[in-house]
């Protein structure tokens, strides 16, 4: 797999990860010999979405084996932006935006951040894989900062085949290399 690409809204995170962690050590009392870390950053992650622009694919519409599949992989980089410390996963299952309910969210345009708010989230995050065909396609995340609408990063990455390996292995890589491994580089 090749690096993660992104844009320069990447650094957005880096930088709302340091204002927030300059909020975070001013409200907490400072003991000797303690150093303040930045609290985890309250992240509500959307269900990852099916777009899907192969041949046929958007009249037959998803298939059982995508639906579970995208709910494994959902689960997954829920587990795996909590595990990284940096994150506090919001519960989205209350929201009750119908954007949410549709997974149609990679398509309206920042709607995602009005429902994150509402759940009580500092970002957003959605991502989606792409399927051009079974054997091309792409993972893409998306996040967003709730108070200012802005993007904090892009991430995306290509993969082949259509299974739960292939699934599993790209959202590994790009949260490991696209959003963790930076921010706690820029940390140290």
């Amino acid at each position: 797999m090749e690096r993660p690409s992104s844009s320069s809204a990447r650094f957005g995170l880096f930088a709302f990860v340091a204002a927030l962690a300059a909020l975070t050590s001013l409200a907490t009392p400072a003991n000797a010999g303690d150093e303040a870390t930045p609290r985890p950053i309250k992240l509500a992650v959307f269900d990852l979405e099916l777009d899907d622009f192969s041949a046929g694919g958007p009249l037959a519409g998803e298939s059982a084996v995508e639906t579970a599949r995208l709910q494994r992989m959902s689960a997954l980089a829920r587990e795996l932006l909590s595990r990284s410390g940096l994150f506090e996963i919001v519960d989205v299952r209350p929201s009750r935006n119908p954007m949410v309910a549709e997974h149609w969210l990679r398509k309206c345009n920042g709607c995602e951040v009005d429902a994150a708010r509402e759940l009580g989230a500092d970002m957003s995050f959605i991502g989606f894989f792409r399927k051009i065909s079974v054997m091309e396609q792409n993972l893409e995340f998306r996040m967003r900062d709730v108070r200012t609408n802005e993007f904090v990063n892009i991430s995306q990455t290509d993969l082949r085949g259509e299974t739960d390996e292939s699934w599993s292995r790209a959202l590994k890589f790009l949260i490991r290399y696209g959003l963790v491994e930076p921010e706690l580089a820029r940390r140290n």
